[in-house]
């Protein structure tokens, strides 16, 4: 009796596993599916897969306090963050900054300039520089700060001139003395005009 009812379940198992087999026959495409779906997830698992990704970049320049978030295209190699693109066509790259670990999702770095980066992957295959108009323009923005009207070097920008330029508007073109920036001549060699005037 024990042998005709275990011969019952076994054989309405096998029944039930080719009619379900019948009424699907397109069984190995579903199969195949979930192959595919467990492989996306171990590999998410095992971090950031290499390629271009469309992540959350965070600026900040110390020398001018301006600080933006920006949605950039950046490149993933072996784990590490190794390139930021540019809207513009220009990136940021091993030549800039020290490739970091970006297997987390996230990375923080300093570029060869001072600048601070933040950088958190968002979704795989790129932004399409949706950014780009905003970030040209604070680029030049920060660059007309940084840059000084009169000889081009670099400034800070809280300053209207760079060191060199504010040193030559301070010094007396007379006697090479200190001279205040509006003034023409320092006050010792308008003193001695004065006092040549009054001969």
């Amino acid at each position: 009796m024990k042998r005709l009812f275990l011969y019952f379940i076994f054989y309405s198992l096998v029944s039930c596993s080719n009619a379900k087999y019948k009424a699907n026959p397109e069984g190995d495409r579903d199969v195949d599916r979930v192959y595919e779906a467990e492989e996306e997830a171990s590999e998410d698992e095992d971090g950031y897969s290499d390629g271009t990704w469309c992540a959350e970049v965070e600026y900040y320049n110390p020398n001018t306090g301006t600080r933006n978030t920006y949605d950039l295209d950046v490149e993933v190699e072996g784990g590490e963050l190794v390139q930021i693109n540019w809207p513009n066509g220009g990136w940021l790259d091993e030549s800039h900054f020290v490739a970091e670990d970006i297997s987390e999702g996230e990375c923080s770095f300093i570029s060869d300039k001072g600048y601070h980066y933040s950088v958190t992957l968002s979704s795989k295959g790129g932004c399409g520089g949706s950014d780009g108009y905003r970030l040209q323009n604070d680029m030049e923005e920060e660059r007309r700060m940084t840059t000084c009207p009169r000889c081009g070097d670099e400034k800070d920008s809280y300053n209207k001139l760079c060191d060199v330029c504010e040193d030559e508007e301070e010094t007396c073109p007379k006697c090479n003395g200190y001279k205040m920036e509006w003034d023409k001549i320092c006050d010792s060699c308008e003193d001695e005009i004065n006092e040549k005037e009054d001969y």
